[in-house]
């Protein structure tokens, strides 16, 4: 037994030598001592307590309590604990040593007098101070008169995020910005302004490192912060417009409660659909009065489409975005020639999509018709919404894009608000059949206006299932062969490589039927077994190819012949399904080889397509005033369904930072505007760099602004809308220089909202 009691407490001192040796190995040693006040005026019978803290903080505990003694015992003298007690006129020093290494001290010189003496004025040393981030440095009070009594400094300063002062006047750097450092005694006080500083900053641009200058900085609100910097040296890599390269960034902590992202449409109350981003942020400040809620900045951000009135032959609502448009789960554009986007979740974090897809429903008495649209073209047989966001010029209606009779059924707001990615209730307020419209919309204006509904739902039937087509010079002229209109035939020679030519464009919409095929009929001089055709749309140059090389026999050239007349037939099904193809003003490009030396008639050009029976015209008509209507609007990303609600998404063009590795997709030198996120997501950058201005700015490619957004924190960034749209507001100031010498009007906008 006692054996067995000899071997526990063996156990016990090895544990507690141990743990002893683990205390030892882990702590620090003693470098100073930090007192409060650092010298003492008193009185005759008064006292003053000493603060004593140990440098660093977490030192070696054995060094403590500190010893305390007095140089002079008979003038003043001090506890263990640091109390000094004035006993008679005179100088002495208390002296505060480490318990261990009694050669760290720290002395605090004292005078005793007979009679109180008023502390008049503060003096410190330096009276202003500037540092950078992470650098440390003193200052130093001192009483006036010196022999003032009762004297014992307490540091403050008003923003430690920006610079922090410990209990004995040293200054460390935080971040950039200013903060006022104060030091009082009783009713006195002096205040000190500290100017925080980034240390010189150099960005990485390929192969060089560019020098930063700092024109300004801002706190626009807690946790929003502004830079505005230059790069003298910078050069676009074009050899054009001499140098420099300026530079204006908004910095945005999510974590601040309030600190939030949100899209802004343009005004429906502007003509064209369009609004300056200093007027959008005037106008949300206006929304915005009465609330707790600031509209801090203000950025461009989609690029648009064609106005309406364009020459391409398509017809589309005047300057809607590229790319698909959501405010507050409120559908403004669904995707048009863009499918990337910049998402704001319900929970306020961002993320980047580049498959952004969208599909709707509405349901009402048990049947259901697929929405094709928000704010967009009301095709052959396709059901469109129109929101209130759509716009509101009155020739320029968004009811007046569709060359059908439509049927327009007007909707109430929908109950609890508008939201995605969920099912949507509305009543039906109004019916209106047989509306006849025009493109483009012609006086006097028929359709149908808002009137204070929440939606209009546009229904059409199929249009002409055949048309005829014709060559034409639009999109782009001929290439490399003539065209002879020979009235009954067309004659094409090719003259040089790559030889092509456009059609017409289309004059309904064949998207809407089951099948669909393109055809005519041909002679050709020689066989062409590299002929192909193109789907494109009316500003695309090329669009969506065949994919194979189709062929066309040699029958030779003889136009009265008619046994040497073929047909040539291509289906056009996979064309429609697969690439979103067929609209009114889509064309063809037809590739009659790739070379000279080929001779080719062709006549009877024709699409024609089938109808299923089945219309959004025959499904809204009937539909009674007082019916209930169901309305789901699901978006996607990378083909997974979303569960955010009230989503906020502007169309971007694809990712210039990606990874934090910066991603050249556009290498050409602009003035640019994109916005990006850190890789935990906890803060947003918004980028507008100015261009086309010589020896100030000569603007950068995408690549180069990857880089330089990479350079303060960001991880992921989009491409916005560049050019003359590049622009930032901030308190309702433009902060940087636009290449038209004023603000351009845009499609929509990236805001930052604060508490206020």
């Amino acid at each position: 037994m006692k054996t067995n009691n000899k071997i526990l407490w063996v156990i016990i001192s090895l544990l507690v030598l141990w743990s002893c040796k683990d205390d030892v190995e882990n702590t620090k040693p003693l470098t100073g001592i930090a007192v409060t006040p650092q010298s003492v005026n008193l009185v005759i019978g008064s006292s003053q307590q000493i603060t004593a803290t140990s440098v660093p903080e977490d030192a070696d505990p054995n060094e403590m309590p500190f010893k305390w003694e007095s140089s002079n015992t008979k003038t003043a003298s001090v506890s263990s604990s640091g109390l000094i007690q004035a006993l008679s006129v005179g100088k002495t020093n208390i002296i505060v040593y480490g318990r261990v290494s009694n050669n760290i001290h720290t002395t605090i010189p004292v005078t005793v007098t007979q009679v109180s003496v008023p502390l008049t004025a503060i003096h410190v040393t330096p009276e202003s101070l500037t540092l950078t981030t992470g650098e440390l440095k003193q200052l130093t009070a001192r009483p006036e008169p010196e022999n003032a009594t009762g004297v014992s400094f307490i540091w403050n300063s008003d923003h430690p995020d920006i610079a922090t002062v410990s209990i004995n006047g040293q200054v460390y750097g935080k971040s950039a910005g200013l903060a006022l450092i104060t030091v009082k005694s009783g009713d006195i006080e002096k205040t000190i302004l500290v100017t925080v500083k980034q240390p010189p900053l150099r960005i990485p641009i390929g192969s060089t490192s560019y020098a930063v200058d700092t024109l300004n900085y801002e706190e626009v609100s807690q946790g929003v912060k502004w830079f505005k910097f230059s790069m003298p040296e910078f050069v676009n890599g074009f050899g054009t417009l001499g140098k420099g390269l300026v530079v204006n960034l908004l910095e945005v902590d999510l974590t601040y409660p309030g600190n939030r992202i949100e899209v802004v449409p343009a005004s429906t109350a502007t003509w064209g659909n369009i609004e300056r981003p200093s007027a959008m942020s005037a106008r949300k400040q206006k929304e915005f009065s009465g609330t707790s809620n600031y509209p801090a900045a203000v950025i461009n951000g989609d690029f648009y489409l064609l106005s309406s009135g364009n020459s391409t032959g398509y017809a589309y609502i005047n300057n809607r975005p590229i790319g698909i448009e959501i405010t507050n789960g409120m559908v403004v554009q669904t995707p048009y020639s863009s499918n990337s986007g910049f998402i704001i979740h319900d929970d306020g974090t961002p993320d980047f999509s580049n498959n952004i897809s969208f599909s709707g429903k509405v349901e009402s008495g048990g049947k259901s018709f697929t929405l094709a649209e928000v704010n967009g073209y009301a095709g052959a047989g396709e059901l469109v919404l129109f929101n209130n966001q759509s716009n509101s010029y009155p020739t320029d209606s968004a009811f007046a894009w569709s060359p059908y009779t439509s049927t327009m059924v007007s909707l109430s707001y929908p109950e609890k608000g508008w939201r995605v990615n969920d099912r949507m209730e509305f009543t039906v307020t109004a019916v209106d059949y047989n509306i006849e419209t025009t493109i483009p919309a012609a006086e006097p204006y028929k359709g149908k206006d808002f009137n204070g509904q929440g939606a209009i739902l546009v229904g059409n039937s199929f249009g002409n299932p055949e048309q005829t087509l014709r060559f034409a010079d639009k999109p782009e002229k001929p290439n490399s062969l003539t065209v002879s209109d020979k009235g009954n035939y067309w004659e094409l020679t090719t003259t040089g490589s790559d030889p092509n030519s456009y059609t017409t464009g289309l004059t309904s919409s064949v998207t809407g039927a089951p099948d669909a095929s393109f055809s005519f009929d041909y002679q050709s001089a020689t066989s062409i077994n590299d002929f192909q055709i193109f789907y494109g749309r009316p500003s695309a140059a090329v669009g969506v190819s065949t994919g194979e090389n189709l062929q066309l026999v040699n029958t030779g050239i003889d136009p009265e012949n008619e046994s040497k007349w073929k047909t040539f037939t291509h289906e056009l099904k996979t064309a429609i399904n697969n690439h979103q193809w067929g609209k009114t003003g889509h064309t063809f490009r037809l590739d009659i080889g790739n070379g000279t030396g080929h001779h080719v008639l062709i006549r009877n050009m024709k699409i024609k397509g089938k109808t299923s029976g089945k219309d959004s015209k025959t499904f809204l008509s009937n539909l009674s005033v007082g019916d209930k209507v169901d309305v789901a609007m699901d978006i996607k990303m990378n083909g997974t369904k979303q569960a955010d609600k009230h989503l906020h998404i502007i169309g971007s063009q694809d990712l210039l930072l990606k990874n934090g590795t910066p991603v050249n997709t556009w290498n050409e030198v602009h003035p640019r505007t994109a916005i990006g996120y850190s890789q935990d997501k906890k803060k947003i950058y918004l980028i507008v760099i100015d261009g086309r201005q010589t020896n100030y700015s000569v603007g950068a490619t995408t690549g180069q602004v990857g880089a330089i957004i990479k350079a303060f924190g960001a991880y992921n960034a989009a491409n916005l809308d560049g050019g003359g749209s590049s622009c930032m507001v901030v308190n309702g100031e433009i902060k940087n220089k636009p290449s038209d010498k004023s603000e351009r009007a845009v499609a929509n906008g990236v805001m930052v909202v604060v508490k206020k």
